[in-house]
């Protein structure tokens, strides 16, 4: 798990303006070894594979062919799944906060504001 050069120059600039927050949309959380020095509350977002896979299927397929949607669920059987099952395994456990990602966004960030700070 490699953050990029200029993620990790980004981050750190923000770092040194007086922000009150940084939100980072990121999946490995405490367990990035470089990463994990920055993260003060990590939340996770529990959403069922099911339901994942149908989000992204219909807003990152709307305009593509029968085959390449095939392709990738045959990519989410030999990989993406695993990856999903792994988290639930060291990433979920060690989150701060453990969020449905069942419910409505603005539930989620609800939930989220009233646990940081």
């Amino acid at each position: 798990m490699e953050l990029s050069s200029s993620r990790y120059r980004d981050l750190e600039v923000l770092l040194t303006e007086h922000l009150n927050y940084i939100v980072l949309d990121f999946l490995f959380a405490y367990k990035h070894s470089k990463f994990s020095k920055f993260i003060n509350f990590a939340v996770f977002i529990d959403t069922p594979m099911d339901i994942v896979l149908a989000r992204r299927v219909t807003r990152d397929f709307k305009n593509s062919s029968v085959e390449n949607i095939l392709y990738d669920m045959k990519n989410y059987i030999f990989q993406g799944r695993r990856g999903y099952l792994e988290m639930l395994k060291t990433i979920k456990p060690n989150s701060d906060i453990i969020d449905v990602g069942t419910l409505p966004v603005s539930e989620i960030v609800s939930i989220i504001s009233e646990n940081v700070g």
